[in-house]
């Protein structure tokens, strides 16, 4: 009796079954590249696309912090401002002309007190143990892939001595004087300090936005390249299932009647 030869059969339906088993990994893994095998180059490109978004992401942090201790910087600075235009005043007062000794003597207590307290403002305007508004020494942040893409924030020194205000006094109209002419050119150190600060403050802001941009970016080109499509891959399992049955259901019938099928198949 004449029998039909499956083996055409049995190569079509082990090429669904490994369709099946590839469709089920990536479903499961929901990686379109579950083995390197796969797709080596582009797991490759995924890898690297990857790797530049855990770099993104800390630099989005590195950005933040950034402008952070800018903040923190200004903030110290504006009450150091506040601190030099109160004094300038009070030497104004020391120079009105109508202040009797002991009330000259009160003006420059408090003077004396302020004065002290900026270099304090200075001293304790810091951020994770390092001063931001005593010393001059700068820091770069990585804000970019490249080890290029850095922002530097410079420090400051407004100290009361880096100021020229330390010693001043008003108890007398000369000493107001020559106080006024140095907490005059301390309060224009000051705002240029917080002018550059500023800058860079806005600097950062600018690169987080811009970091955030590229964030996305990469994360959907590489979602593009690495995740899997579900809905098609449930379409090529679902597929794949039928004609694996169907074929399974040929060689049976085969089997068990292949006369039937060789008058089928010739026509």
């Amino acid at each position: 009796m004449p029998t039909v030869n499956g083996a055409s059969i049995n190569a079509a339906s082990l090429q669904n079954s490994r369709l099946q088993q590839n469709s089920l990994n990536k479903l499961a893994s929901g990686s379109n590249i579950p083995r390197a095998s796969d797709a080596a180059a582009s797991l490759a490109i995924s890898t690297v696309l990857q790797s530049d978004t855990v770099v993104l992401n800390q630099n989005a942090a590195t950005a933040a912090q950034g402008a952070s201790i800018g903040q923190i910087a200004d903030g110290g600075l504006a009450r150091i401002s506040d601190g030099l235009m109160r004094m300038k005043e009070l030497a104004a007062q020391a120079l009105g002309g109508t202040q009797d000794p002991a009330s000259l003597q009160a003006i420059n207590a408090e003077f004396v007190q302020i004065r002290d307290e900026v270099s304090e403002i200075a001293n304790q305007t810091t951020f994770n143990g390092r001063g931001l508004l005593d010393n001059t020494d700068s820091s770069d942040f990585l804000v970019g892939t490249d080890v290029g893409d850095t922002i530097s924030l410079d420090g400051v020194d407004v100290t009361g001595t880096a100021l020229g205000i330390s010693g001043l006094t008003v108890d007398t109209a000369a000493n107001a004087t020559t106080a006024i002419g140095a907490i005059d050119n301390a309060i224009n150190q000051v705002s240029n300090a917080r002018a550059e600060i500023g800058a860079t403050v806005s600097r950062f802001e600018v690169a987080g936005e811009n970091i955030a941009s590229q964030i996305e970016n990469v994360s959907a080109a590489n979602s593009a390249i690495a995740d899997a499509d579900i809905a098609a891959q449930v379409t090529s399992l679902v597929t794949s299932k039928v004609l694996n049955e169907a074929e399974l259901a040929v060689q049976a019938q085969a089997n068990k009647n292949p006369q039937a099928l060789l008058k089928i198949l010739e026509g």
